[in-house]
């Protein structure tokens, strides 16, 4: 008789694959596990890489500083709010600046103009149809000078024209509801001012007084006094300022440079004439900034103090005259009519017209 260990089903399988003995199966779950695991892992979705155009657009919607990779500038896809134009330069690619070394600058580009309607955000249409965040804001600020930007409708149009450093030269806006703008960046005597090319043309208002031509205290009034230089008494035709030497000299109203060079006595003299009959004169400059025949503005700069001609140091001698007669300068009250500078009027124009052939096919 056979042992009973000695069973042949028990002699041709694995210890412990039936159950029998002391060991479980541990290595056949292993196995099992794995298989099923491996499944599992083949059946999950493949991460597919995006096309290169769709990348670079998100990145350049993320809020990210340069250094972190943050994109600026570049030409960003557009909108249902967008109108689209007959002809716009393509602009390139920023131009990334080597590891080491000096950083090399790119190329300025030509001109460029951009357009389109403001839809739901003004800020976010002209984000949308290519302008950087810093030129969107030089429009925004263009536009607060003449009107309330928060007005703006939606179906309202933008219109701007960008230098070739990308340097806000233009900003228009087509409005439905209002009057059009066509705001013209104008530079004279190193200021920068936007000037509407529609009303180039309207008299400034007037100022309800003259400006301090200089910022000084008065060491001479008008009338009669004792002469420091000539020694006897004489009719002192306008107010003398003291003040340091090289100190700026303004006009005190709006008005035409009449005249501008040496005067005699007087020195170095520049000659305004304000409308009305009124002119005001300054004096003993020591060098001059207003060419004759120039339009000037209340406040703008005009000369330097100085000690040129008949005088013992450093001031400004002001006069005020009406109808060729001088009058006291402290008693006077602007009323004169105002003048209009009709020369700015057609050199804004002649300037709008280049700028919105920008984009223009010939």
């Amino acid at each position: 008789m056979a042992p009973v260990n000695a069973h042949p089903l028990r002699r041709t399988l694995p210890r412990g694959l039936l159950g029998f003995g002391p060991k479980p199966g541990w290595k056949s779950a292993g196995v099992l596990a794995m298989l099923c695991s491996g499944v599992a892992w083949a059946s999950l979705p493949r991460l597919v890489p995006a096309p290169m155009d769709q990348q670079r657009q998100w990145q350049a919607l993320g809020v990210a500083p340069l250094t972190g990779g943050g994109v600026t500038g570049m030409p960003m896809a557009p909108t249902d709010a967008v109108e689209a134009v007959d002809f716009v330069p393509k602009r390139a690619a920023p131009v990334e600046a080597p590891p080491a070394g000096p950083r090399r600058v790119a190329a300025a580009a030509g001109p460029l103009r951009i357009r389109g309607r403001v839809g739901d955000g003004l800020y976010w249409s002209l984000r949308a149809a290519g302008a950087s965040p810093q030129v969107a804001a030089q429009y925004l600020a263009a536009l607060a000078t003449e009107i309330d930007v928060g007005a703006v409708g939606p179906q309202d149009g933008f219109d701007m024209v960008l230098g070739a450093n990308r340097e806000l030269l233009y900003a228009g806006l087509d409005r439905v509801a209002d009057n059009d703008l066509q705001l013209v960046k104008w530079t004279a005597g190193g200021r920068s001012a936007w000037i509407d090319a529609a009303n180039a043309a309207r008299p400034a208002p007037v100022a309800d007084g003259m400006a301090w031509p200089v910022a000084g205290h008065i060491t001479s009034y008008f009338g009669y006094r004792y002469h420091p230089i000539l020694h006897f008494s004489r009719f002192h035709a306008g107010v003398d300022f003291g003040a340091s030497w090289g100190s700026p000299i303004v006009a005190a109203a709006d008005g035409q440079v009449a005249a501008a060079g040496w005067a005699g006595g007087y020195g170095r003299q520049v000659r305004i004439w304000h409308g009305g009959g009124l002119t005001t004169t300054y004096s003993h400059m020591s060098e001059i900034a207003a060419a004759p025949g120039s339009f000037v503005r209340r406040g703008q700069l005009i000369g330097y103090v100085g000690s040129s001609g008949l005088s013992t140091g450093p001031h400004l001698h002001y006069e005020v005259l009406k109808d060729g007669t001088p009058v006291n300068p402290l008693a006077v009250r602007f009323a004169s009519a105002p003048v209009v500078d009709t020369h700015l009027a057609d050199a804004v124009k002649a300037r709008l017209k280049a700028l919105l052939s920008v984009g223009v096919k010939g």
